[in-house]
Parts: structure tokens; sequence; C-alpha cells
């Protein structure tokens, strides 16, 4: 199938187009890298976006250290599953455990819905100030880790002017900020795939 049938799936605009310029600009943020999508089955919607053509998924149950939300420190785990479409990220989120941060988004049917849009970026410290001062509070924050790559990513409330929560990623692989490749994550789906078997 073509990546539009993808793209329809996750919505129907394109990642680029999500974001206005002129924001990206006023915060001097990447361009959107990350469809950040919740439902309530990610298996199930990680199944359909591979037979419409997307890259295999890593799929994860796995604790997010750090996960501190309205201030408060919570101990969660996250359901999650990673791929991509011609080099944009698409992240599955499920119901995870001890949050409704993704619950609370997903429809009554279980659909895959836009939660966020992620800007991967080396200067989160920056960003923690600047964007709150402007109107977009910090909700939450926290880390995962995978082998070698963590990342620790925070939540902006973007959605009165955007339409979804704003999602910045740091990423560190080795030391260096180096958010993941459409080429690394396929390797580990399938490596996790033939260990499986």
């Amino acid at each position: 199938m073509a990546r539009a049938d993808i793209v329809s799936a996750l919505g129907g605009t394109a990642l680029g187009e999500l974001v206005p310029l002129d924001f990206l600009s006023r915060f001097s943020l990447s361009l959107p890298a990350q469809y950040g999508m919740v439902c309530a089955d990610v298996g199930a919607q990680r199944e359909c976006l591979e037979a419409m053509g997307a890259t295999p998924f890593f799929h994860a149950q796995m604790d997010a250290p750090g996960w501190t939300e309205a201030g408060e420190k919570k101990k969660v785990r996250v359901d999650m599953a990673m791929g991509y479409t011609e080099q944009e990220q698409i992240e599955l989120l499920g119901p995870g455990e001890n949050t409704r941060f993704y619950t609370d988004a997903i429809p009554d049917d279980g659909a895959l819905t836009l939660h966020h849009v992620c800007c991967n970026q080396n200067d989160l410290g920056r960003l923690k100030q600047e964007l709150p001062r402007a109107g977009f509070p910090l909700y939450l924050e926290g880390g995962i880790h995978v082998g070698l790559l963590s990342t620790h990513f925070a939540y902006f409330d973007t959605r009165d002017q955007l339409g979804f929560w704003l999602e910045i990623a740091q990423y560190r692989l080795l030391g260096r900020h180096r958010p993941p490749t459409e080429a690394f994550i396929s390797r580990l789906a399938r490596l996790q795939r033939r260990l499986a078997q």
C-alpha cells in the first residue's frame, strides 16, 4: 500500500504540516520527527501499520524511570512500539500502568489517535525554561532506556494552540545526542522477532 494510506491511518495530515513553521522558529525547534499515537491495542495497530507498508515495529513494555507527572513522581510502565514510514517515526502508545496520560486520550472505540508530535532536540533544558514562560507548561517528563540508547523526554501542554501535546526528546547513544534511525529501529525489531521464535 502507499504511504498515503499510512498517513490517512495516522490522522490524514503529513507530519511536517502538523506544527506551524512560525511556532518551530519561535522556539528554535527542529522539524517534527515523530507521530505520537495512542490506541487501546498496540500489538494490533502495529500489525495493521506494518501490513500497510510501515517498517517493522520494535514493541516493548518497559519501565519509564524518573516519570514525573503534574509534579508527582510515579512508577510507570509503558506499552509502546516504534516504527517508521519514509523516515518519519511512528510511536504507538497503549494505556500503560499507573498513569492516565495516554489512556484519557484513547477514544471509546480504542482507535488510533494522534496524541503528540515529537521534536528531537539536544537542548531540552533550554526548552523546559522557554516553553512554560511562553504559556506552554511542562506537564510530564521521564526517560526510557533500551540497551545503549536512552532518552529523556518532556511533554508540554500545547493543546490549545496546536491541538495536541508537544513532546521534546533528547536522546543519548554513547554519550552523544543521536536520535534512533529507521535502520536502527528496524534492526532492533527484526532481532526482537528472531529472539521470540
